[in-house]
């Protein structure tokens, strides 16, 4: 799914005289809290805003659209996007950034239902959905861990919450914050229980231009330095 929205930073000084800027073609992932659009289709979120702060700092002229997780990967390695954020794996050629998405993937179950899952493991034998690319992403032993699973990967977190609340899937898995924000956005508190059998982990964004991810870093490295990172992961997004 793609968000057709467009947000260009206009920002003085960075054309050459005469000529129209350039502007770098970002693509985030469409997930909420980390990017995603208002009731009135104001982009934002944690990634959305760390993103803008970054190109405005750097005085870069920027288009911002939202995809899902696959869309967005092929585009970029179809050279459509010049940036493109989170990045789990390598791409040949690109460049990645410096690590600044916090990111804990978790499984969760129905509130009340005694599911135990202490590892990876335990998902043996259960009906599982998961986001896009999670089992290239989440390793071999979450693979393994499938081989008597059930399982499907979708984009909708939404309709993943929807097949477990409705019982159709006995467990879902896939990042913390997205899973608690569309739980507790549409079925309100104490509908799931969450279970943290995958270890934490932090994802870089990646460019195909190798002087922009310098700078990125740059400016990624005086946010951490001032706290400005922590306190973007830090922001309620209910």
């Amino acid at each position: 799914m793609r968000l057709i929205v467009f947000v260009i930073l206009l920002l003085a000084g960075n054309a050459v005289a005469g000529e129209p800027p350039v502007p770098v073609k970002v693509g985030l992932h469409y997930s909420a809290p980390w990017a995603y659009a208002d009731a009135d289709g104001k982009l934002q979120g944690i990634d959305y805003d760390i993103v803008r702060h970054v190109f405005e700092q750097l005085g870069v002229e920027v288009e911002i659209e939202l995809f899902a997780y696959e869309r967005l990967i092929q585009k970029f390695r179809d050279k459509e996007l010049d940036y493109v954020s989170p990045m789990a794996f390598e791409i040949k050629g690109a460049h990645q950034t410096r690590d600044y998405l916090d990111i804990q993937d978790v499984a969760v179950t129905r509130a009340g239902d005694g599911i135990v899952l202490q590892k990876m493991a335990d998902l043996r034998g259960k009906a599982v959905v998961a986001y896009q690319k999670a089992s290239e992403v989440l390793g071999a032993d979450f693979k393994s861990a499938l081989q008597e699973t059930a399982y499907m990967e979708m984009a909708d977190r939404e309709r993943q919450l929807d097949l477990l609340i409705n019982s159709k899937v006995d467990v879902v898995v896939g990042d913390r914050r997205v899973l608690e924000y569309f739980s507790h956005k549409n079925y309100g508190e104490g509908k799931i229980t969450v279970h943290s059998i995958f270890p934490p982990t932090s994802y870089p964004g990646a460019f195909w231009d190798a002087e922009l991810t310098h700078s990125f870093n740059r400016v990624l490295h005086k946010m951490r330095e001032a706290g400005q990172l922590q306190k973007y992961h830090s922001s309620s997004r209910h």
